[in-house]
């Protein structure tokens, strides 16, 4: 019987203990995946501190900008801001455009952003709402003359080369009147003169009138959480962005597609890169935008637009490549051709400005109604690609 009791004791103890074993395995389990999930927890700044974040850093980058659209006045289709003198418009485009001003003049840019913050990224929409009015002047061409210089040529001689002398004599008195004729050969060079004239055009406005508009834009960025500071502004940074794509103020007129050679990485830009699909799907690295070298040339190989109802004929729109960071500061505004009239339009121009700045291009699409006729709608069509300038 004792031996039995002594049994059940050291049974008793011995579940106990392993009982005991159990329990401290179990908590010390508990414990360090407790431990681990505290060492990876992090506590996110409140919220508004994000949205903060991310819209202070949206309004100063410069890849989100629409600065150096607004040309502020009309100008010559064609200029720079080093000269912000008429060029010459190339043959192609008809209709007078050479006698044309045209410019926007952007007066309120009120600015929507939506914001789908994650743990560690936030998928962000930018919408610009933009005002302002479009401005066409009229020109007319004189030409001022003047005599800027005047060659005279005098070289007149004569020359005498005989004489015959008539007599009549009175036989009776014994007196003869003479009548001595001269002979002369006389060659004369009149007075002669080259003249060289002067002549200046004279731009005169004679015609002008100011249409509003609006424009509706939309463009895609992505930021990251990248550190564990907690401190917003050091911890999200802006990872990717989009071209910004401004709404057709007519659906009957739209950019297609552009393609672009240049000097610099890549040596070529297609967007969209398939046919019919959305631009806002194609991202940029906020860390390596397109880059130009200095002095390198931007050739836009084909700006591809439609235009559904051109006015007069086709081609009946007008194709603007602006360029830069604003009229006083630098920025290039150039016209593009379509000599197929196929709604492809090209043209080039030279980058003679750098920095560390951000610049922009914006290919700017303008129905002909919108520009010849007073009475014509405002119709317009504009995309937005960023660029870098070492």
């Amino acid at each position: 019987m004792l031996n039995q009791l002594s049994f059940l004791l050291k049974t008793f103890q011995i579940i106990s203990t392993m009982l005991k074993i159990r329990f401290i395995i179990v908590w010390l389990s508990i414990l360090a995946v407790g431990c681990t999930k505290i060492e990876k927890v992090y506590v996110l700044p409140d919220r508004e501190d994000i949205v903060s974040t991310i819209y202070e850093k949206i309004m100063t980058d410069g890849a989100l900008s629409i600065d150096g659209l607004n040309d502020s006045k009309a100008y010559f289709i064609d200029y720079s801001s080093s000269s912000l003198s008429k060029m010459l418009f190339p043959d192609t485009v008809e209709y007078g455009l050479s006698n044309i001003q045209i410019g926007r003049n952007i007066s309120q840019v009120d600015t929507t952003i939506i914001y789908d913050i994650k743990w560690d990224s936030a998928y962000i929409d930018i919408k610009y709402y933009l005002k302002g009015n479009f401005k066409i002047v009229l020109y007319d061409i004189t030409l001022d003359s003047s005599v800027s210089s005047i060659q005279y040529i005098d070289s007149t001689w004569y020359e005498t080369t005989g004489f015959t002398v008539d007599s009549t004599c009175n036989d009776t008195t014994g007196i003869c009147d003479y009548d001595t004729t001269y002979i002369v050969e006389t060659h004369v060079d009149t007075v002669d003169s080259v003249i060289t004239w002067s002549y200046t055009e004279s731009f005169s406005p004679v015609d002008s009138t100011t249409k509003s508009f609006t424009h509706r834009t939309h463009q895609k960025a992505i930021f990251l959480r990248t550190q564990n500071t907690n401190n917003a502004t050091k911890d999200w940074q802006l990872h990717k962005i989009t071209p910004m794509i401004f709404e057709p103020t007519d659906n009957i007129l739209e950019i297609r597609q552009v393609q672009i050679a240049l000097t610099g990485t890549p040596s070529s830009i297609v967007l969209p890169a398939l046919e019919g699909e959305d631009p806002l799907l194609t991202y940029f690295n906020r860390d390596s935008l397109p880059l130009i070298n200095y002095n390198g040339t931007v050739t836009l190989s084909s700006v591809l637009v439609e235009n559904e109802d051109p006015y007069p004929r086709q081609p009946g729109e007008l194709v603007m490549a602006h360029f830069g960071h604003g009229v006083n500061i630098y920025k290039i505004r150039k016209g593009l051709s379509d000599s197929d009239d196929d709604g492809s339009h090209t043209g080039s121009f030279s980058v003679n400005s750098h920095g560390t700045k951000v610049y922009r291009l914006f290919i700017d699409l303008l129905d002909y109604d919108s520009i010849f006729t007073r009475t014509g709608a405002y119709k317009a069509h504009i995309w937005m690609i960023p660029f870098q300038v070492p």
